[in-house]
Formats: C-alpha cells, sequence, structure tokens
C-alpha cells in the first residue's frame, strides 16, 4: 500500500514545520481539552493559561457525539461541549480565539465522520483559515489517509496520525511515512483515554524504535496513561519519545478544582520534563 505524497515532500515539510530535534532539544508538551468545555469562553481561557504555563503545544478536541476512543472524562467533555452546538463550529471558533490570544501551535484533534460530514478539503482549509497548525485523525481508514494527507497539504496545516500499535506493519509504515508534524505512539495498546494503570516502558520504547526505523524524521509524541508528571517524566526519558500530550488529568482537573488547579498541573508536567534529552 503507498500513497500519493511523496517522502521527500514530506521530509521536507516536516523539517520546514518542526526542524530537526539535536541532542538536548526540550520535550514537547501536548495540553489537550474539548473546544467548548466547559464552556467556550472559559476553554480558550484553559488553553491561553496552559501555553503560559508551559505547553508548547495546544490539542484542541473536536466534539463528537460518539468519541469511542476517549474515557469517560474526556466523553463526557465532549458531551459537555455539544450542548453549546455544532461541534465544528465550536472548534473552529476555539481555534481562532486561542490564535488570537497565544502563538502556541494549536493541532486539532477530530474524528474521522466529522472530517467526512464536511469533507477533507473543506476541513482542512475551514482549520488552517481559524489558526490551526495541524490536524490529527485517530481513527482514519488506512484507504483514506492519502486523501486526507493531500488534504492537509494543500491547506498548508500539518497531518499528524497515529501509530496503531495492533495495526500490520504495513499500515504502520503508511502512516509514519504519511504523517507530518509528528507521528503519535500511544503509551499503552488498546486503552482509551484515561488508563491510569502502569505503562510498559520497554514494549514503549520498542514500539518507539521501530516507527524510527521506519520514518527516522518522524517527531513521535505520546499520550494515553501519562497520568502524573512523575510519569511523564519516565515516559519521556525511558520511551524514547520526542514529548507527550495530557488530557484527561488536565480535563479532570478543570472539571473538580478550575482553571487554576488545572494550569497548575500543566506547570507540574513541564517542569517535570524540562530535562535535557540525549538522542
Amino acid at each position: 500500500m503507498t500513497t500519493g505524497v511523496r517522502a521527500g515532500d514530506v521530509a521536507d515539510r516536516r523539517a520546514a514545520e518542526f526542524g530537526e530535534l539535536p541532542a538536548g532539544r526540550q520535550p514537547v508538551l501536548g495540553a489537550f481539552s474539548v473546544a467548548g468545555f466547559p464552556d467556550l469562553r472559559s476553554s480558550v481561557s484553559a488553553f491561553v493559561a496552559y501555553a503560559e504555563r508551559g505547553a508548547t503545544m495546544l490539542e484542541v478536541g473536536a466534539p463528537a457525539a460518539d468519541p469511542w476512543l476517549d474515557g469517560p472524562a474526556i466523553a463526557a467533555a465532549h458531551r459537555c461541549a455539544l450542548r453549546a452546538g455544532d461541534g465544528v463550529s465550536i472548534t473552529l471558533e476555539t481555534v481562532r480565539r486561542i490564535s488570537a490570544r497565544s502563538d502556541a501551535p494549536v493541532v486539532v484533534m477530530s474524528y474521522w465522520s466529522t472530517i467526512q460530514a464536511l469533507g477533507p478539503r473543506r476541513t482542512a482549509a475551514e482549520l488552517a483559515s481559524s489558526g490551526a497548525a495541524g490536524c490529527l485523525v485517530p481513527d482514519i481508514p488506512p484507504e483514506h489517509v492519502e486523501q486526507w494527507v493531500a488534504a492537509a497539504v494543500e491547506a498548508g496545516i500539518s497531518a499528524p496520525l497515529l501509530a496503531n500499535r495492533r495495526a500490520p506493519y504495513d499500515e504502520l509504515v503508511v502512516a509514519c511515512r504519511a504523517a507530518t508534524g509528528f507521528v503519535y505512539a500511544p503509551a499503552v495498546e488498546g486503552q482509551r483515554t484515561g488508563y491510569s494503570a502502569e505503562i510498559d516502558m520497554d514494549s514503549l520504547a520498542a514500539f518507539v524504535r521501530s516507527l524510527r526505523h521506519i520514518a527516522p524524521s518522524a517527531r513521535v509524541l505520546t499520550g494515553i496513561g501519562v497520568s502524573t508528571p512523575a510519569l511523564a517524566t519516565h515516559v519521556v526519558r525511558q520511551g524514547a519519545v520526542d514529548g507527550v500530550v495530557v488530557g484527561s488529568p488536565l480535563i479532570r482537573a478543570l472539571a473538580e478544582g478550575g482553571l487554576s488547579s488545572s494550569a497548575d498541573l500543566v506547570h507540574q508536567f513541564a517542569a517535570a520534563i524540562a530535562q535535557p534529552q540525549d538522542r
């Protein structure tokens, strides 16, 4: 299986957007929440605060009626956000407002059903005009990867892709080599967001090594199960990743303790992983 996006074009684009990863570069901290949760204004304020407290990438979840890859905390945030209206409109407005107040790159996380409903080209164009830097589609069917990546490239945004740990090798090759921006490698296999048990660091490191063999220039980020700052430190040091994306802990902190609580937690995660990385 091959894509219509040339490997050289992808490598050039990735390098232009994110640069190389020299030894000692600080790991990426992605802060995830759902657009419009708990309401539009509070959502935007939270993302801006996360950037101010150390998040180097903001991942905005597009509210979906069936967030089937997400655990209870994020699924509840999806339901809450959708009470205010259409998920696409909420997402675009959230991104616009964040981009007006922060220079941090904004990557939207959208389910494929949402992309399909609007159309890949229109979705990518709308996201680009709103100020998004990219859009991760974690459940995109392999046969649509080429179409989506081409639409994103045309619109001028990145198209990160998920590396499914249960996928056949040829599908991993397609995802890793077609992805722009980064490859998202789940820290645990077959779990939804909000997972809080142990992470097999050796297994994660081996999986990341296999991804780097497939696509040496790809930046690899991980998430799912990175539930505490201390665990984030271990994942970055032992998992051989370029950074972590944190979602469920921030959503719980925002729901239970408000913005100051969730922003403080972002700062704790940022401080925990702020160590020089030897590569």
